[in-house]
């Protein structure tokens, strides 16, 4: 990478030697929330190459499937059509990939925060993993918002319409480094914001950026890997301040999952004291608490079958509970059973991203977009006690009592969430 701010690339084709002709597209983009993450090594930001290439193109990639997996009938045609574009791995058959990317930096970035994550900042609920760890691990290090590089992509020319398309998606719904899905490393257009941006956060506004309806239903059912076809979308109220429309979109989902306010039914844990809360309404903690036979510190309210609601927002999801002379089952993790696999898997991504979107205007829009994903062939387990496994899709067990109102009657998490936060904070709906 260089230092220097080069000038718009304007797509002009150009031939190789017995090549396709080619064409360039550049854009300048800043990111406007932290950056964890990005390096080579994990918790680690890279100090030579800030934005490295390698990172760029993973996100990319993401995207491109994201955008165009629904068009294909099973996993082997996507994989073959997504590494003829992107490149296949090195114990592959086959090539190199036809894109060229370049990324240059624009001045420096702002510079990195090393200080642990306070708990009470709105935003620690995207940056917990950052936090200091038992043992003496620091806090993972982060850059501040601002910094601004040019993103250069070389490439066949009659691909250019539908790589512009895949980066517009990565701007507008992802971000760089990881906990992209929570918002960090947002980003958003410093020059030709209307060729890049939404000028509005509307369903027509996006369909007039990509050329389609891209939230459109699929004429299937998904498969495991998310489609933007058939996601849902909601978007607030327009902010000035993207750190502010970040951290609106992720309070959403963190007061769904551990809020406290509201009427009784209504609230996802029960208020405490000394600005600590009290029980959850989540029926999680109970049902470990049957499986592990400890039943007496905390006399559960919900019963013994398994159920694992929070699940579908992600996996692994570690469970602490406090140390109370032995009645308490300590720290234990969910995870899942794919079918007719002897191991258990222990990362799934959550469909959800909460985040700034950008607008062409200058403002951000908090948004929550649910992308459109089939649950995973498997169960969700407790780790290590196979008694514990429930379907990813079950929010309630059977003859039980559910404590949290949102969950009863609902198919799956996705509409027990999405009909809440309608209900709770109205958002445009963008798509259902």
């Amino acid at each position: 990478m260089s230092g220097s701010t080069r000038p718009t690339v304007t797509a002009r084709p150009r031939a190789t030697r017995g090549g396709p002709p080619l064409s360039s597209l550049s854009v300048q983009l800043e990111v406007v929330t932290p950056i964890l993450g990005g390096g080579s090594q994990a918790r680690e930001i890279d100090e030579v190459e800030v934005i490295r290439p390698a990172t760029v193109r993973g996100h990319l990639r993401f995207w491109w499937r994201a955008l165009r997996g629904h068009e294909f009938e099973d996993a082997a045609a996507l994989h073959a059509a997504e590494s003829a574009l992107w490149g296949r791995a090195a114990d592959e058959r086959g090539g190199r990939s036809p894109v060229e990317l370049r990324v240059d930096l624009v001045g420096r970035p702002r510079g990195k925060v090393t200080s642990n994550i306070d708990l009470s900042r709105p935003e620690a609920y995207a940056l917990w993993p950052a936090r200091a760890q038992q043992g003496g691990t620091p806090p993972a290090p982060r850059y501040h918002p601002g910094t601004r590089f040019r993103l250069t992509l070389t490439a066949p020319a009659e691909r250019e319409a539908e790589l512009q398309n895949v980066v517009r998606a990565w701007v507008l719904f992802g971000g760089y480094g990881s906990r992209t899905r929570r918002g960090l490393g947002s980003l958003t257009v410093v020059e030709e914001a209307e060729r890049w941006l939404p000028r509005e956060a509307t369903r027509k506004a996006l369909a007039q950026l990509f050329g389609r309806d891209l939230l459109a239903g699929p004429h299937r059912l998904p498969v495991d890997t998310p489609w933007l076809a058939g996601a849902a979308l909601r978007a607030g109220h327009l902010e000035g301040d993207p750190v502010r429309a970040w951290t609106t979109a992720l309070g959403w989902l963190r007061e769904f999952r551990q809020g406290t306010s509201g009427p009784a039914g209504e609230r996802a844990r029960e208020p405490g004291s000394s600005n600590r809360p009290s029980v959850s309404n989540w029926p999680e903690a109970d049902k470990v608490r049957h499986l592990t036979g400890k039943t007496k510190g905390h006399p559960p309210r919900h019963n013994a079958v398994p159920a694992w609601p929070r699940a579908g927002f992600g996996l692994p999801i570690g469970f602490h509970f406090k140390d109370m002379h032995g009645l308490e089952p300590g720290d234990v993790r969910l995870i899942w059973q794919p079918r007719d696999e002897p191991d258990p898997a222990d990362r799934l991504a959550s469909p959800l991203i909460t985040k700034a979107l950008p607008l062409a205007g200058g403002s951000f829009a908090p948004c929550a977009l649910w992308l459109h994903r089939a649950h995973p062939q498997g169960v969700v387990v407790l780790e290590g006690i196979p008694a514990s496994a429930a379907p990813f899709d079950r929010l309630v067990a059977p003859g039980d009592q559910a404590r949290f109102r949102p969950l009863v009657g609902k198919s799956d998490l996705r509409a027990a969430f999405l009909d809440w936060l309608d209900r709770r904070y109205r958002p445009t709906v963008v798509a259902q």
